[in-house]
Order: structure tokens, then sequence, then C-alpha cells
């Protein structure tokens, strides 16, 4: 079957805003590069890979098209108002050694857990039925009749990764670097009982970014390159141990299509119906949440959502869905201008070597990356403020002061 007209003109036009945001920003690091090299890589495949999905209508089209303008336009916005500022290095000072117990610290709360954490996962896995302990573990979590939740410890996975994170800045020294190799185990471990591909994804593009920063000398284009391509092979190889993926090459290869493919068909299901607007229902689920946790009568949305055919079954909606379903397509356009400020002011401040900056950019291109998946920024508040707390305690307590 051969391609649309209109799907090959949005692909020529996506790729326009992969030259021209990679003439006017240049690093390949920068958000705007980034989310445009990824929506038009998505349109591309969509357009031209033979995989039996319902192609992409005018109107998802449309959407990413006006999202790459919107986008593209924040972070001009944000070039032009730095433009007259200081471009020198951030050269905050902190107390290493302080600096270092805290990571330590985490390392030491998340590895003491561990035990816990296994023998819960072992607990909640006894309910399956088939002969793989990650499927059954996987199932257990999804079904609430056999208590599928690792309770307060499932916070524990953040800490981990943040105990991570952390050790990465300080792993230009011998030290450094042992505690890296130490702390590492722990977290993928908790990545492995969560069950989920998102957290492997959260890890390695994280621990890409902060790389990149401080060492660019060793982590440039090729590296990433290599580290996306281990994204994809882990993509497979948790997803065949988790039971997510199809019997054989061709089942394997659905899958893929589906996951990575899907999301596009299926938001374009969604444009083409006129739902009634839920008035931040979704993206401000955290705080429904928190109002029904605090006795107010407030039904915060299912996490996972309904099963849309297309036509093989998948939930998951790109990033569009819940801003579309709250308040309409003026609500995603303004999103994704509102991504492209807050992306590229987080990445000024990385490239001019602040610690917090760089943090915070290296675990936003997660969300930013994740875009033709589902929506990771809202829809994981909480962790993020949690992991953002995890992390701005030791940059804060630590720091020396300028006299």
């Amino acid at each position: 079957m051969f391609p649309s007209l209109l799907s090959v003109i949005a692909c020529v036009i996506a790729c326009a805003f992969v030259v021209f945001n990679s003439v006017v920003f240049k690093d390949f690091r920068h958000p705007a590069i980034i989310h445009s090299v990824m929506w038009a890589s998505i349109l591309v495949l969509h357009t031209f890979v033979p995989h039996g999905l319902f192609p992409a209508g005018p109107d998802v089209l449309a959407v990413v098209l006006f999202s790459l303008a919107c986008f593209t336009g924040g972070a001009i916005l944000v070039a032009y108002l730095f433009q007259h500022r200081s471009s020198s290095d951030i050269t905050t000072r902190y107390d290493v050694p302080y600096f270092r117990r805290f990571y330590i610290g985490y390392f030491g709360m998340a590895a003491l857990v561990s035990p816990l954490m296994f023998n819960r996962a072992r607990s909640i896995a006894a309910h399956g039925t088939t002969d793989s302990f990650m499927l059954n573990l996987r199932l257990g979590l999804n079904n609430e009749a056999f208590g599928g939740s690792f309770g307060w410890m499932g916070y524990l996975s953040l800490v981990a990764l943040s105990a991570l994170f952390l050790v990465a800045l300080d792993i230009g020294n011998r030290r450094g670097k042992q505690m890296f190799m130490l702390i590492l185990p722990v977290a993928l471990f908790y990545v492995l009982m969560s069950t989920g591909r998102t957290y492997f994804f959260l890890l390695v593009i994280t621990l890409l970014f902060i790389f990149s920063f401080i060492r660019p000398e060793k982590f440039g284009l090729k590296a990433f390159a290599t580290g996306f391509f281990l994204i994809f092979v882990f993509f497979f190889l948790i997803g065949t141990i988790m039971g997510k993926v199809g019997e054989g090459s061709g089942g394997a290869l659905s899958a893929l299509y589906v996951y990575l493919l899907g999301g596009v068909s299926a938001i374009d299901a969604i444009l083409a119906t006129d739902p009634d607007l839920s008035y931040g229902s979704n993206t401000f689920r955290t705080f429904y949440a928190v109002l029904a946790k605090l006795g107010f009568e407030w039904s915060p949305v299912k996490l996972v959502k309904d099963y849309v055919y297309i036509p093989h079954a998948t939930n998951v909606y790109t990033v569009f869905y819940p801003y579309y379903l709250d308040f309409g397509l003026s609500y995603i356009f303004i999103s994704q201008f509102v991504f492209g400020v807050f992306h590229t002011v987080l990445y000024k401040g990385a490239v001019r070597g602040g610690y917090g900056y760089i943090l915070a950019y290296s675990i936003s291109v997660y969300a930013l990356f994740i875009q033709w998946f589902q929506d990771q920024y809202l829809s994981l508040l909480t962790s993020w403020l949690i992991v953002f707390a995890l992390l701005a305690a030791p940059l804060i307590l630590t720091k020396k002061s300028a006299n």
C-alpha cells in the first residue's frame, strides 16, 4: 500500500524542521533538535514502513506539525531572550565529602530495602500461573486482587535512581567511578522489579546526558548512538522477560510497531472524536489524587488508559492525549510551546556547567524523548517532585559560600 500524498508532505515538513533546528541550534543535545528528530523519525517510519497499523490521518499529521512549530517557537523565544545574557560557566563549588554522603546514604537505603523488595516481589508473583517469575510479577502488580503493590518500597526505586544520577556527577575521579559501579546494579534491580521499560529508558537517557555535560570529550554523538541502540536492544530483552512481545520474530516485530508507532494511530482515532472536555482531570490528576486522599470527593482518573484498536489493541496515545481530553487542541499547542521554553531554559543552564541544570535537563530529556509514546510530564508529577527533592537536597545543602 502506497503512502498518502499528505503523509509524504508531512514527512518533508517534519524533516525541514530537523534541518532548520540543526542549523540554528547546532548542538545535537539541544531540545529543539531532539524534538524534531524524534517526531520526524516517527512520521517517516509510520509513513513508509509496512507496519499493518491504521495510517496517520490529516488530524494527527496537523497536530504533529503544529506541535513542532510551537516547540521550536518556544526554543527560539528562549534563545532570543538569552542572547545578551552571560554565557560564562557556572562555577558553583560544593563540599565534596558532604555531597558524597548523600548519594552513599541514598544507596544504603535502597540496598538495605532490596531484600524486602525481592521478598515482596516473590509474594506478588506467587499468585501467577505461568512459569516465568517476571511475567507473574507483572501480572500480579496489575491485579489489585493479588495485592499488587510494593507499597512504600516502590518509592525506593526513585531513591536508587537519584543515588545513581548524583554519583554520575562525581564520575571524574576514582572514588566516584567505584561508587558508580556499586550503585548501578542496585538501581538496575529496582528498574527490573518495576517490570516496566520506562524506568530503564529514564536511567539510560539521563546517564547519557549527564556524562555528555560532565565528560563531553568522551560522550559525543557516537556514544549517544550506542546508548540508543542499547535502549532498543533492552526494549526487546526486557519485553521478552516480561512477556510483552509476541511469539517468534513476527510477533516481536509486530509488538515493536505497536509500541513505537501505535501511539500515532491511536491518538488519530481520538482526534477524530469529539470528547467532552474534562478540564484538568488528566493533566492535573496528581492534585485530584491528593485531594481524594485528604477526604475530598474527587475521583482521579485511572492511570491505565482504555484500549483502542488500530487494529491491534493499544492504550498508549502519545503525549497529546491528556492535554486534548482536558482542553482540546489549543491546550496541545500551548503545552508544546511551554515544553519548548522549559527544556531550552534547562539546556542553557546545563551547557554552562550548573550541576542542578545538568541533572534537571538530563532527566527532562526522558519526558521529551518519550513524547511519541505517552505523556510523562504531568502524568508522573509525583515521581518528579520526589526525585527533584532528593537531588536538590545535596546540591543546596553542600553548596559552598561564594566567600
